[in-house]
């Protein structure tokens, strides 16, 4: 199967005790609200992906339901690749759903949960995680010496303004795209859970070490300073 998004999004972090929108499927969105493109989660759907998060702090992505283990059923982020971005409006929202009451009809109960809120929540108690790291999630938070690493999306319009002043500037920079690309996705978590930041959404810079969560022309000018000078 051929997914243009494969993975979720830099979101895949499981936050306990999240509050979201009522499920669609039980009842309508809020009055003036605009409406959001109905999920259908099955245990045969074809175009969904389900992202959990594991015992060690990592998360795994996979396309049934019936691959998901028992203990993480809970909170589930559930990505339908049949849809573009903009149609499911990943930029504002998650499904989040709950794998362990299935329905009469089959289908599983979602609720719609506010990105910004999931990424400031899903990290609010970082100290308590960083002391014990993975060994594998230590070596993915090691950072590059030489250059900036720019965390983005595909839609996100400031990682392109980000992006576009290091070029102008003339500083080194990786682009890692974190909703197409899970081991980018894990090596931010790990950075983050590292540096005790909590993620708030795209942007987010690497510059030696320091990992700057949006984007401010200035501090990023004074922490590229620390970057060894490129050759002419």
């Amino acid at each position: 199967m051929s997914h243009p998004l494969q993975r979720a999004a830099v979101t895949l972090l499981m936050a306990l005790g999240l509050t979201g929108c009522p499920d669609p499927q039980a009842s309508p969105p809020d009055a003036g609200t605009e409406e959001f493109a109905p999920l259908r989660i099955t245990d045969d759907a074809e175009s969904l992906l389900f992202t959990y998060l594991l015992a060690d702090g990592s998360f795994q992505t996979v396309e049934r339901v019936a691959n998901v283990p028992e203990a993480a059923r809970g909170q589930v982020v559930v990505v339908d690749t049949g849809l573009s971005p903009e149609k499911r409006r990943s930029g504002q929202v998650l499904y989040v759903a709950d794998l362990t009451a299935r329905r009469e009809d089959g289908t599983y109960p979602y609720s719609l949960v506010s990105r910004f809120k999931f990424e400031r929540e899903l990290l609010r108690a970082p100290g308590d995680h960083s002391k014990a790291l993975p060994a594998e999630c230590a070596e993915l938070a090691a950072s590059p010496a030489d250059r900036v690493v720019l965390y983005s999306t595909e839609w996100c319009s400031v990682c392109k303004t980000a992006a576009a002043f290091m070029r102008r500037e003339g500083i080194p920079f990786q682009e890692k795209d974190v909703e197409k690309d899970p081991a980018a996705q894990q090596e931010l978590a790990c950075k983050a859970l590292k540096a005790g930041k909590q993620l708030q959404g795209v942007p987010v810079l690497d510059v030696a070490g320091s990992l700057m969560v949006g984007f401010d022309r200035d501090t990023l000018v004074q922490l590229a300073a620390r970057l060894p000078r490129q050759r002419t």
